[in-house]
């Protein structure tokens, strides 16, 4: 007979990792014991019933975290996404837990924790085919941060718009990456609301310095909102005001060119009367 080895020579695993995997081996004992005591029965009776597989039971318990989610349920949800993700890490619905934690927390409207995850699986798995709704996301949660108006406060275009620009950015981004992305109508959609907040926060600040006597800072306020977010309805205000800020510098060559692109391209506003009678009244249809 050999002698038997000491117990102090014999390989162990680390105490913290047999304990991980314990843990794991347990969980998933625990969803599948159940269904593996019918399987047997269903054996003993000659069903040919296929007995449950560690997938199966990770489809089982993502399944039930998406009804808690679907419910309102978001704390539940968190603690069943985080079950599965640790007991089953390699499952295809592992990834799916991620996301779903994502959902959970942007469902709380906790958008800024919901953008650190989904920014984090769209990093562990930039190949994934649900990348694109995680990017979505993230622009969408930006949107929901920004500044809204209520009756008690300030317009949102009056106040710090920093998050509006935060918002602009992320959409802008998201819309240009998938331009095919069945979110792309909806993300080009708000891009054009975030625009116009910043385009009509502009457009507050020049009235402010031309109400104020500086009409050189109102200028340079116009010309960089008709710089950078023409089209978005504002352009017959930005340029008659700019025309009158111009008037006042007393540069009127620049302000009859502000006037009869207003008159130009926008004949249909109720601004192009007021550009011709400006123009009648400083003798600058005249000029040039």
């Amino acid at each position: 007979m050999m002698p038997r080895m000491p117990e102090d020579r014999r390989r162990r695993a680390p105490k913290g990792a047999r304990g991980a995997t314990m843990v794991r081996i347990l969980l998933g004992c625990l969803l599948l014991g159940g269904v593996a005591v019918g399987s047997g029965c269903a054996s003993d009776s000659g069903a040919s019933a296929q007995p449950r597989t560690f997938a199966d039971a990770a489809e089982r318990l993502y399944q039930a975290a998406q009804t808690d989610l679907k419910k309102g349920n978001t704390l539940e949800a968190i603690s069943q996404f985080n079950a599965l993700r640790n007991t089953f890490p390699y499952s295809k619905y592992a990834p799916l837990a991620e996301l779903g934690i994502g959902d959970a927390y942007f469902a709380q409207e906790s958008y800024a924790t919901a953008v650190q995850q989904y920014r984090s699986f769209v990093q562990l798995h930039p190949s994934h085919a649900k990348v694109a709704y995680a990017q979505w996301r993230v622009a969408d949660a930006f949107y929901q941060l920004m500044p809204e108006d209520w009756w008690l406060l300030p317009p949102a275009y009056e106040r710090n718009l920093r998050k509006t620009e935060d918002a602009v950015r992320e959409l802008d981004r998201f819309a240009k990456a998938y331009p095919q992305s069945e979110y792309a109508a909806e993300a080009n959609k708000r891009l054009g609301i975030a625009r116009r907040r910043l385009a009509d926060h502009e457009l507050y600040v020049a009235k402010f310095y031309f109400e104020r006597d500086n009409p050189k800072a109102a200028g340079m306020r116009l010309r960089y909102l008709l710089k950078n977010y023409s089209g978005l309805g504002l352009d017959p205000q930005a340029l008659f005001l700019l025309a009158r800020s111009y008037i006042e510098l007393g540069e009127l060559p620049r302000a009859q060119t502000a006037l009869n692109d207003l008159i130009k391209y926008h004949p249909n506003s109720d601004l192009a009367g007021k550009a011709r009678d400006y123009l009648r009244r400083y003798n600058l249809d005249k000029k040039g």
